[in-house]
Order: C-alpha cells, then sequence, then structure tokens
C-alpha cells in the first residue's frame, strides 16, 4: 500500500513484475520500459531482504543458527514462500494464477475511467485490501507469493545469507513463485479487458449528460445575450 501510494504518479506503482508484463501484453504499458521496471522491482525485493535480514539478525542468530528452511526453527519462509507438504507443485502453479489473476482484475478495476472511476487516493487502500484478502484465502497452499520479485528476489537473497541452495531445490518449488504470478497476471487482465473493458460505450452517459448541460447552458447564455 504504501509503495502504491508513494510511486503511483512516479512510475504507475506497478511494483510487481507480474502487473507490469500483464500491463505491457494489454498496451497499457510500453515493452521498452518492462526490463527497466522488472530490473528494479527484483532489485528493491533484495535490498529490502537485506535490510529485514540485517534488522533480525541477532533473533535469528538465536532461533535458526543453522538457517534451516523446514523444521520446527525454520526460518527461510520469513522471505521467500515454501509449499505446504501435502500440497502438490501443480496444485501450487494453479494457486497462483488464481491469485494474481484475481489481483490484476482488482488493479485494471481500480484505473477503469469508465468503470467506477475511482479517485487516484482510493487505489492504494483497495489494492492493499486485496493483497490482505488473498493472502488470507490463498496463503494455505504455498504463503501466496503473487508477486515475482517478493518471491525470487528473497530466495537470491536467502541463498547468499546462509541459508544455500535448498532454497532452489527444495521440492523443486522455486519457479512457481517466479512464473505462476506472471501467468495469472496476464490471464486476470485479459480476462477483465475481454469481459468488462471492452465492452465499454466511446462516451459514457454520465458524460454525454455533462456535455448535453454545458451545451444547453451555452444556448441559455447565447439567448438571453441575444
Amino acid at each position: 500500500m504504501l509503495g502504491v501510494a508513494t510511486c503511483a504518479n512516479v512510475s504507475g506503482g506497478h511494483i510487481n513484475p507480474a502487473v507490469t508484463v500483464a500491463f505491457a501484453t494489454l498496451g497499457k504499458f510500453p515493452w521498452k520500459k518492462v526490463g527497466h521496471y522488472l530490473l528494479a522491482q527484483h532489485l528493491g525485493a533484495f535490498v529490502a531482504s537485506a535490510v529485514l535480514f540485517v534488522t533480525y539478525k541477532d533473533a535469528l542468530d538465536w532461533f535458526d543458527p543453522n538457517r534451516t528452511i523446514t523444521g520446527p526453527t525454520a526460518t527461510a519462509f520469513i522471505w521467500a514462500t515454501y509449499p505446504k507438504p501435502h500440497v502438490s507443485i501443480l496444485n501450487c502453479l494453479l494457486d497462483q494464477v488464481v491469485g494474481t489473476g484475481l489481483l490484476m482484475f482488482t488493479a485494471l478495476a481500480c484505473i477503469d475511467t469508465k468503470n467506477l472511476n475511482m479517485p487516484k487516493w482510493v487505489h492504494p487502500f483497495i489494492l492493499g485490501f486485496m493483497i490482505s484478502a488473498l493472502a488470507l484465502c490463498f496463503g494455505a497452499n504455498c504463503m501466496a507469493p503473487l508477486n515475482p520479485a517478493r518471491d525470487f528476489a528473497t530466495r537470491c537473497f536467502t541463498a547468499i545469507a546462509g541459508y544455500g541452495s535448498e532454497v532452489f531445490t527444495h521440492r523443486n518449488y522455486w519457479w512457481v513463485g517466479l512464473f505462476g504470478p506472471h501467468i495469472g497476471a496476464i490471464v486476470g487482465g485479459w480476462l477483465y479487458y475481454l469481459g468488462v473493458e471492452l465492452h465499454w460505450p466511446d462516451t459514457r452517459d454520465d458524460e454525454k449528460l455533462g456535455e448535453h448541460h454545458e451545451l444547453t447552458v451555452a444556448l441559455n447564455s447565447a439567448n438571453g445575450e441575444l
């Protein structure tokens, strides 16, 4: 929520690589800028991971000195996501396609001026609430990555921060949080476009009424002058 509120008028406040790519596929964002955005998003997540690690290093050394991924003292999940033992990798992928699809659908509904035409200051709250709801609803399977940078960049950091290569080899799950959200965001974005945005008239009824009112006022003024 803070990131969207801070950066919305600067860079669009995407924050999420999956959202950036989905916007590009819909023609709402230039492809030539996608690489820069993805690099910045992953770098931001990596730096944030380092800040969190330094902040809690003493607690980590006390509780999980061996830097474990599973078990009663596991702490790797503080950064990246990991699937529950009873959930298949395919189920995790489906989980992320559905969850991130709903997130992208919500984002497009927020910025669609022909829908509710929400004021910009409302967007961070709507998106923040939706992300919280998705984390609660879809967190049981694989902790709801929803954002490739939030999962992959943080996984890379933990690999060099003492957790080792197991952050990638554990159940061969690492790619789900990277590719699943991208697939979901594209699917959700196109579902909104084909199901909602594509069907709006060129001019909304309230815009037509406004134009009619302005024309009426202008004509009345002209008649009064005559």
